[in-house]
């Protein structure tokens, strides 16, 4: 008998392993440096491509590459860690929240962790222990990352990962054995590989697709959409709703973090994006199809519709002896010096928004208030429509970046006053008559209200619940301005017991149920109440829907960032003498008390018994040595002979592939002799065996019958590497 020899493995297709750890990078790299991707691929498909190579070269070395990888992977935390405690930003924030800014020093020290790992682990499992289910491991981390943080990867990036995949699954190192070994890799291995391979599969799958996603918010059901650079929403000069009708509250809402662009602002604030006009039966809204049409050159006509700087001239001519009918009205009010620059102009302010899930749409997602737009690298026209929609003419590219300037959308107490007292239209007559605003500021304003009251009137005839009718009348009896109405409309569902919970489930979707049944759920259920109780109450007013912005999304640099769950629903309402006000009833309502691990427990429980059951798949043979090892201790000598030989006889079936209840004690010795040079070792056990099957001996040598089939067993292993 020759001595036994190790297998040898054909080295890994190269090229196979190059394209694998460019697409984990650039996966990775999507997920966390959106901003600068293809530099940032290139850098580590460059660094985890040289970390491959070292550790192909140190093939035949492996406890020494194995204790290179850990010594360098040691000396990478190390140094993340100290760059931990000189940055401003935490690590888990970055890892965590993917995408939302950019940092240099972070961004390399990922780059160098990820890059080991998947180097170090392409390399194990392609050519030191060719296993490529477990490949999968690495490509799970950021698939995790991007479904949970940063709206999923785009389909050209998960393509690119299984081609990766594929191509380093065909280039895999393979064993070649001695001619006189008689191992080789049976049916059961290769049945146990495309097992695993699977299990990891389903446990990608039932990941990404129990990661938190909201479709209930009210853009929950076209936020894709809207963001799809595929996606034609549009056609000519008009507008087309991506939806016919905009989402309801179905119950247990689940806010995602997936992030749809940043926003650039000194204060949080509303952004609008879409209006609805006629409830239907259903509980939701669509939109009037005569009010889809936009126009442009909008831009000079809005300017003049500031509520402040309109108050401004009427009080300033007051003082310089114009407007003499309203001289006494106009002096009892304060100025509002605080609204203004030195030079008593309205101060104006800027947005910048920058889109970054890949999106390529021509949605301006804007302010209230919003007089001009300036998009990056687009030069086409920008049109509106007259309940405030805004969009281009042509698509205006890829994670587009605009800028937006708007005014104040804090409403002019002082302005809204005096046309309590004074009819609009007779006091822009005479300021314009006596010089002191011009015809194009009178008609500006003049416009806006005629098309806020002809869409008042359009919008009645659809008849409005006479208990909501009611309701509406008992809530702002004894007020006399539309102002006050709406506040009082407003605050009332914090006086009335309202709550705000995502986890309530409606039996029903419409106001009704929710006004007068439930007092319980979502933006879009008091936004819809408050429209049709602001319309009761004889006010203009309009559904939207839009992105709440909140401090609690702002980041280190001052810039929000805008998640799924940060999409919002209001009301917006046309008061005189200030213009088209937004309505948010959620703002005095008490908020529901999450329940703490309810949402994620049952989603940790599934992962955790997946991986659990994966792991006992996996390493099944592992765990039943270690019950053999232990069980075995405490049995009689006999049964220990008996057990140790069953054993010993089915590992030697498993090599030969035969059926262990006609394989004799002699036939096994032939097998373990031969497959794994280990002859003294089987002529103990199984003359130990036959002495106790046929002869009724039991052998005093039971404890060292188990030392050798421990060493069968190394054996076995070594010879499967």
């Amino acid at each position: 008998m020759k001595k036994y020899s190790r297998p040898r493995f054909y080295g890994a297709e190269i090229f196979a392993a190059l394209v694998f750890l460019c697409s984990m990078s650039a996966a990775f790299m999507y997920t966390l440096n959106r901003s600068v991707v293809l530099p940032t691929t290139c850098i580590m498909t460059a660094l985890s491509f040289g970390v491959y190579m070292l550790f192909y070269a140190l093939r035949k070395r492996r406890a020494f590459s194995f204790l290179a990888f850990i010594g360098c992977f040691t000396v990478s935390i190390f140094a993340f860690s100290v760059l931990n405690g000189i940055s401003s930003i935490s690590p888990i924030d970055y890892l965590f929240k993917a995408s939302e800014f950019y940092d240099d020093f972070m961004a390399g020290a990922f780059i160098s962790i990820f890059s080991f790992i998947i180097g170090f682990s392409t390399a194990y499992f392609n050519v030191y222990l060719p296993r490529p289910a477990f490949l999968l491991l690495p490509a799970f981390i950021p698939l995790l990352l991007a479904a949970k943080t940063s709206d999923g990867l785009p389909a050209e990036y998960v393509v690119f990962m299984a081609v990766g995949y594929a191509l380093v699954l065909l280039g895999v190192s393979r064993p070649e054995f001695p001619s006189e070994n008689v191992y080789f890799d049976d049916k059961k291995s290769r049945f146990e590989r495309l097992g695993a391979l699977g299990i990891f599969g389903l446990i990608i799958a039932v990941t990404i697709y129990s990661v938190p996603r909201s479709d209930e918010t009210p853009l929950g059901e076209y936020l894709d959409t809207v963001f799809n650079r595929n996606a034609n929403l549009y056609g000519g000069n008009g507008l087309r709703n991506p939806n016919s009708q905009s989402g309801v509250n179905r119950g247990d809402n689940d806010p995602s973090e997936n992030i749809m662009f940043y926003a650039e602002a000194d204060h949080p604030a509303i952004l609008s994006d879409w209006s609805f006009d006629i409830y239907t039966e259903s509980g939701s809204w669509r939109r009037d199809p005569d009010l889809t049409t936009g126009w442009s050159g909008w831009q000079t006509y809005k300017k003049t519709l500031s509520a402040q700087a309109l108050f401004s001239k009427l009080y300033n001519g007051v003082k310089n002896g114009y407007l003499s009918d309203y001289r006494e009205i106009l002096e009892d009010i304060s100025y509002p010096s605080h609204d203004y620059d030195k030079d008593r102009s309205p101060r104006s302010q800027t947005m910048k928004i920058y889109v970054v899930s890949g999106g390529n749409t021509r949605l301006i997602i804007h302010p209230n208030k919003t007089v001009g737009v300036n998009i990056s690298g687009y030069d086409e026209r920008v049109f509106r429509t007259l309940t405030d929609d805004m969009f281009t003419e042509k698509d205006f590219g890829t994670n587009a970046q605009y800028t937006l300037e708007y005014y104040s959308s804090t409403p002019s107490p002082e302005l809204i006053t005096l046309f309590e007292y004074v009819d609009m239209e007779e006091i822009l007559t005479a300021a314009e008559n006596e010089g002191v605003i011009t015809t194009t500021e009178k008609e500006a304003f003049l416009n806006e209200r005629t098309q806020a009251l002809e869409y008042h009137e359009l919008m009645l005839t659809e008849p409005i619940s006479p208990r909501i009718a009611a309701l509406a009348n008992e809530i702002t009896e004894g007020l006399t301005s539309e102002y006050a109405k709406a506040a009082a409309i407003e605050q009332w569902f914090g006086e009335a017991g309202f709550v705000y919970d995502l986890n309530f489930i409606p039996e029903e979707t419409t106001a009704e149920y929710f006004l007068f049944e439930s007092k319980r759920g979502i933006c879009t259920d008091f936004a819809a109440a408050s429209t049709l109780l602001l319309r009761a109450a004889n006010i203009p007013t309009k559904y939207g829907t839009g992105f709440l912005l909140k401090e609690e999304n702002r980041n280190a640099y001052g810039v929000y960032a805008v998640k799924a769950a940060n999409a919002h629903a209001f009301s917006m309402s046309y008061i005189e003498g200030y213009g088209w006000l937004e309505v948010d009833g959620t703002r005095y309502v008490e908020v529901a008390e999450e329940e703490d691990g309810d949402t994620l427990l049952p989603l940790i429980i599934l992962i955790a018994a997946i991986v659990l059951g994966v792991l006992a798949f996996i390493f099944r043979n592992e765990i039943s040595e270690a019950v053999f090892a232990v069980s075995v201790k405490f049995r009689s000598e006999n049964k220990k002979i008996r057990a140790v030989y069953l054993r010993t006889r089915k590992l030697a079936c498993r090599i030969a592939e035969k059926d262990p209840r006609s394989t004799t004690s002699a036939e096994v010795c032939g097998i373990i002799a031969n497959s794994l040079s280990l002859k003294t070792q089987a002529e103990e056990i199984t003359s130990c065996a036959d002495k106790l099957f046929y002869n009724n001996t039991v052998s005093p040598c039971a404890d060292k019958l188990y030392k050798d089939y421990r060493e069968i067993v190394k054996m076995k292993k070594k010879m499967r590497k």
